[in-house]
Parts: structure tokens; sequence; C-alpha cells
């Protein structure tokens, strides 16, 4: 395990102590009265076995690192549900979730999974009321992560940043518009007073149909904190082929399901959301731009089923999970994450001849400093101790990767012997 690390160390770069990225892939994703019975959405219409088969294949193909979830089945067990039956499966073991939230009255939640063996959860918190202390719809969920770094520990310099879900109240009409808007103004206020990254991320299904919205503008043209869109397509976007390439809802066309909704896509309810920080890349974590889609929309079937004609976006087996699970699409978006060394201060030593011709002599000046030679495979073929001398020889002519240490500090070379 040592020896691949090195491996996938140097891989990087050759120089330990600059930065580099790596890249995940966030998703938010309303999977439709999962494990949640209601008159119209039963074990005949709307399966969870099918829905957790169809999960998996999504999954397996898009490879997320981070799923929001929303529309889950109002029970902790549920969670277990989609750990054992559509994520930890053949094809990952590593998915876990945050802890299990809701308010005394919603049938429905919110899940966060999340790979392990890439984020660590330092926190998490709800926004349950209103700024008037009435009760939100719903709960909306924030989790705090840090990525974890191989080479520094949870608390140090690692990048940590702060996930919000929310699935906002359905329906047109003023009531449902000034529930969408407490929800908002509760997610600023908590941004302002309680939030401790600069990372954030908001989404979910938004359930609104323009960007003038009251609610929609108060996350993005407040006075105070402002979320920016990363793909920067404010207008209204329900049933305007202008925006066909981002709607996300309806992935069907009527039909006899009637817990499905109809209509096609013709909606842009489910968006991801970022702070200025992300889009800047101000902190440690960036958006990639051109990452944004909605996996299953090709732009070609405005107020039409997904699975009409060709749609080349996904291939046939995604197409057909996407059809089979949920209503909505899915959103990606890719970020990347810096990647710190051991140490960000350069060591200094004194050039060495190179390339260099065995035997060579490490002795004088060179006793203050430690030396490890490095096969480009990652195995360690020479070692000379701080304060010691020591003689290189005897390795085969080729390139090598020389690491240099002193109090702390390193600095790692490409290095030529002879």
């Amino acid at each position: 395990m040592k020896r691949l690390g090195l491996l996938l160390l140097f891989s990087f770069g050759y120089q330990l102590v600059t930065a580099q990225v790596t890249t995940v892939r966030i998703m938010t994703y309303n999977i439709l009265n999962y494990r949640n019975s209601t008159n119209e959405c039963n074990g005949n219409t709307n399966s969870a076995s099918n829905k957790e088969i169809a999960l998996d294949t999504i999954v397996r193909n898009i490879h997320p690192h981070i799923i929001c979830f929303q529309e889950v089945g109002a029970s902790a067990n549920n969670s277990t549900y989609l750990l054992n039956n559509a994520l930890n499966t053949s094809s990952a073991i590593n998915w876990t979730t945050t802890n299990y939230t809701n308010n005394s009255f919603s049938s429905l939640t919110n899940v966060i999974a999340y790979r392990s063996d890439i984020f660590g959860l330092i926190s998490q918190e709800v926004i349950s009321k209103d700024l008037n202390s009435n009760n939100l719809v719903r709960v909306v969920d924030v989790a705090r992560f840090y990525y974890k770094d191989p080479l520094l520990s949870a608390q140090s310099d690692t990048v940590t940043f702060s996930v919000i879900v929310a699935h906002f109240k359905a329906g047109s009409g003023t009531s449902n518009s000034s529930q969408r808007d407490a929800m908002a103004g509760a997610i600023i206020d908590y941004i302002e007073n309680d939030a401790v990254d600069p990372n954030i991320m908001l989404m979910g299904d938004f359930n609104m149909y323009a960007s003038s919205e009251s609610g929609y503008q108060t996350l993005i043209a407040g006075n105070g904190y402002r979320f920016e869109d990363p793909i920067n397509s404010s207008g209204s976007w329900n049933n305007n082929s202008s925006f066909a390439a981002i709607h996300t809802q309806s992935t069907r066309n009527g039909g006899s399901n009637s817990c499905f909704s109809g209509g096609g896509l013709d909606d842009r309810f489910d968006q991801i959301l970022c702070s200025e920080e992300i889009i800047e890349g101000d902190d440690g974590m960036a958006y990639v731009p051109n990452t944004y889609f909605a996996i299953g929309n090709d732009g070609n079937h405005f107020n039409n089923r997904i699975n009409a004609g060709t749609n080349y976006s996904v291939s046939s087996t995604v197409l057909s999970a996407l059809y089979a699970l949920s209503d909505h699409l899915p959103v990606i978006a890719d970020f990347d994450v810096d990647l710190l060394g051991l140490n960000t201060t350069e060591l200094k030593v004194p050039k060495l001849e190179n390339p260099m011709y065995q035997p060579a002599q490490l002795a004088d000046y060179y006793l203050r400093y430690s030396l490890e030679i490095y096969s480009l495979d990652g195995r360690k073929l020479f070692e000379k101790p701080e304060g010691q001398p020591a003689t290189v020889q005897g390795l085969p002519s080729g390139l090598y990767i020389a690491r240099w240490s002193k109090d702390s500090q390193s600095t790692t070379s490409k290095l030529m012997l002879w």
C-alpha cells in the first residue's frame, strides 16, 4: 500500500511542495416518494426495489462522490435501504449517510450520502424555522465536510465545505411562493450568522418557475449574502424552450402511472447554486466550468419524455433507469479541490549534479540533509539519514525521484543516474 501511495503521489507531479488538485462530483436528485406510500405512489406504481436497481445503475455510470437526495420517506431505516440496496453494491463499498433528520410532521426528508473514503463529516445541522419562528414546510439539511487529503490531518489545512440541501414548497400561487421565499430567507440568515465555511453549495428541488420569483431573488440577489448560478441561466424557465437543455422535470409525458408527473421536460426545478468563493476558486475549492448537467437531458426533448425517439446523452441503460426511477432528473457538477503537500515551504538545497554519475559521495554540505531516492514506481532504493555521509552507487542507470528533507521541510525533483 505504501508503494502504491508513493506512485500515486508522484503521478501528480514531481514537486511535492506545490498545490495540486483533484476533482469531485456532487449530485442532487429528487427520487420521488422513495419508500413513502401515498394513494398514487405505492408498491405497484413506485416500487422501492425497482427504484434501488435503477439508482445503482445511475450511480455506477455517473460516478458521483456526494449525492443529496430529496423525497425520501420519513424513516431512519430508508438511509440503510439506500446504502445496502443501491449504493454499496458491486460498484462501491464506501458510501455512508449523514444522520436522519426531520420535523414532527413531514412525510418526506432529505438524505445526504457521501463517499467516506474521500470525505469526512465535521458537523450536521438543520434549519427548521423561518425568520418569524414558524415551521418550514420541511427541514433544510446542512452538512459540513472535509476532504480527506492523504497528506494532511482532517483539522489542519485540508479543504472544508458545506452542503445545504433543501426541498422547497411545490405549487404555483402566492401562498406556495411565499413559503419558498420563507425557506430561502432562513437559509440566507443561517449563512450570514452561523456558517463557518466560505465554500458553500445549496442544492435540491427548488420548485421555482422563474429566477424572478421572490425566493430565488432572495438567494441570488439579496442585500447580504448571495449565491451564484454556475451556468448563469436566469430567466423564466417554465415551459420555455430557450431553457430546454437545463430542464429537469418531467421525465415522462403522461401515461397511466399517476405517481409520476407528466408534461415532459419543461421545468428547471432541480439546481445547484454555489458561493462566490467556489465560483472564483478563492478557498481551495472551485467549480469546474462546463461540468453542470441535468443527466439524461440532451436538449431535444422539450415537453416530451426523455426516452422518446433518440437520446444519446447517456447510454440506453442509464436512460431507462432515469425514466424508471423518478419524474425528476439528477443534476451534477464537478469541483476541483486543492491537494496540498507535506509542507508548503520549499526546501532550498545546493543544486545536484544532474545527471549524477555513480559512485557519488554525499558529504560535507550535504551532511545536514537527508536524502531518499525512489524509482518511478514508488520503491525506495536509497536513503541517507540527516547528519550522515553516504555514497550513491549500484543503481541501474535511469530516471529517479530524489527527495531532500531537513527540519520538517522537503523538496522533490527528478534525478538522472548513470
